[in-house]
């Protein structure tokens, strides 16, 4: 049984694609033979990697007006980092001391009393040359005994040795150096140190602290300029202050002769770092 219908190879009747298809008789079948147009086919192959890009990038969030930097990166995302630092220096306002005294005796009591006795005539001192009760601090109180080695058995206690320390804070630097000699006059063996401060640091820190950012978005700006590029808005900020321990004066053990001790108080400093991210445009 023959079929008087023309079919090309896709199973495709021809009246549908349009066009005239060469045939040839074969077991009673009109069997039709249609070669394919490689244009067609490349056509279709290339709008359908365009498709497959357009949804890659419709995945990544990225849609019209978002720029691609050369590495395919997102440049809207383009920031620099960069380090600020300042150095606030002013002149110190307030001295803080500490006097110690040391008795040595034979038992704890005596040289407990004997240390106790001494430093209530420093104290007493310290608070007639001005320095007001509420800044004078103890900060320190200690008894041991003494030991004498032998060549063999345990050490022996041969004494006592009783401590005393008391801290004070003044703001007339221009007497600090009288007040050291009355403090030793009156019975401290030891001056541990003098320590120059601020009493408003607030305001210095928070001066160095905006000196800092100013440094930091100069040296992005002038990055930013190298590079072709402006500063954009801030990203991210981080600081990190650091403050050298204020200017100490060691003296050691204090000498009663003499003079009135020479005390210059100098500049104490404030030095903050700051790290601030900015986008670049």
């Amino acid at each position: 049984m023959a079929c008087t219908g023309r079919w090309n190879k896709q199973g495709l009747p021809a009246s549908i694609r349009g066009e005239r298809i060469p045939t040839r008789e074969g077991y009673g079948m009109k069997i039709a033979f249609v070669r394919r147009r490689p244009t067609l086919y490349a056509g279709a192959l290339a709008l359908a990697v365009l498709v497959a890009i357009a949804g890659v990038l419709v995945a990544r969030g990225l849609g019209p007006g978002v720029a691609l930097a050369a590495d395919g990166t997102d440049a809207s995302t383009g920031s620099i980092s960069v380090n600020g630092q300042a150095t606030i220096k002013a002149a110190p306002d307030t001295a803080t001391i500490t006097f110690g005294v040391q008795a040595q005796a034979s038992n704890a009591a005596d040289a407990m009393a004997q240390c106790t006795s001494a430093m209530n005539r420093v104290i007493a001192t310290i608070i007639s040359s001005g320095v007001p009760r509420a800044n004078i601090q103890t900060t320190n109180v200690n008894l041991y005994p003494q030991y004498e080695y032998q060549e063999r058995g345990p050490g022996r206690i041969v004494g006592y040795q009783a401590s005393n320390q008391v801290s004070c804070t003044w703001t007339q630097l221009d007497k600090i150096g009288d007040l050291i000699d009355d403090a030793v006059q009156a019975g401290a063996n030891n001056v541990y140190g003098i320590t120059f401060s601020v009493a408003d640091s607030k305001a210095l820190y928070l001066e160095a602290i905006a000196e800092a950012v100013r440094d930091a978005r100069a040296k992005a700006e002038a990055l930013a300029a190298a590079a072709g590029c402006r500063v954009g808005s801030v990203k991210n900020m981080s600081l990190e202050s650091y403050v050298p321990g204020p200017v100490v004066l060691e003296r050691g053990m204090a000498a009663a002769a003499g003079s009135s001790v020479p005390v210059e108080p100098g500049m104490v400093e404030m030095v903050i770092y700051v790290r601030v991210e900015y986008g670049i445009q």
